[in-house]
């Protein structure tokens, strides 16, 4: 089997690729039986160096959003932030992003915006974009 053929069929198959921060342990794979491809940050990489390798047209889902807000306009990436959760369960996380990412569009918006989640899966979405 070729690895590189399987690996462009799982992500044409998946609804949209998402980047997951280092401080949000076990959502990866709650992710990706919603569909969602996940690109794991390695434990330790530098802040700029996420934000110029990792984030580029993709969408961030942190707990530390505020490390991350001032860049996302000029390195095109989008922010959902769960720093405002009281519990931070892996499963219930990933139910509220996955919902998330369908009810606020985010797929098509592609960056310049943070989406801020609350327990109840509501949120608030501002433009980043000046």
């Amino acid at each position: 089997m070729n690895t590189k053929a399987s690996v462009r069929n799982i992500l044409a198959m998946a609804r949209g690729v998402v980047v997951v921060d280092e401080n949000i342990a076990g959502i990866e794979s709650e992710l990706l039986k919603r569909n969602i491809k996940v690109i794991s940050i390695p434990k330790g990489t530098d802040d700029e160096i996420i934000k110029q390798v990792y984030l580029p047209r993709r969408i961030l889902i942190t707990t530390n959003s505020a490390h991350f807000i001032d860049d996302a306009s000029s390195y095109e990436y989008g922010i959902i932030a769960l720093d405002h959760l009281k519990f931070k369960d892996p499963k219930n996380m990933a139910v509220l992003v996955s919902k998330a990412l369908i009810k606020h569009q985010l797929w098509a918006k592609g960056h310049g915006f943070i989406l801020k989640l609350n327990d109840k899966g509501e949120g608030t979405i501002e433009n980043l974009i000046s």
